[in-house]
């Protein structure tokens, strides 16, 4: 299967399923490695299921993007916004 097909398809939804943990509790500090876990089954899931080595790399690769994309769009949502940034300071996550 094309990584450029399937792992970019899979961005996104790695992202809405952390975010789904921590709507339902799960602690903010541990989502980069919960999206990294998410990413490594995905991969072995729909990437390459037949190649662990190669399923294992993609998925840290998926993990790792979700939570940088995750990580730079939060920030530069929150620069725009002075306001937003004084009330996002105050929360847990």
């Amino acid at each position: 299967m094309d990584l450029a097909v399937y792992g970019i398809a899979l961005l996104p939804v790695i992202i809405g399923i952390v975010h789904l943990f921590k709507v339902f509790g799960f602690p903010c500090r541990f989502s980069p490695i919960l999206s990294i876990v998410i990413g490594i089954v995905m991969s072995h899931v729909y990437v390459d299921p037949g190649d662990f080595k190669k399923a294992f790399f993609v998925g840290l690769w998926l993990g790792l993007c979700a939570t940088g994309m995750h990580s730079g769009f939060k920030n530069t949502m929150i620069g725009a916004s002075k306001k937003q940034k004084d009330e996002d300071e105050n929360k847990p996550c």
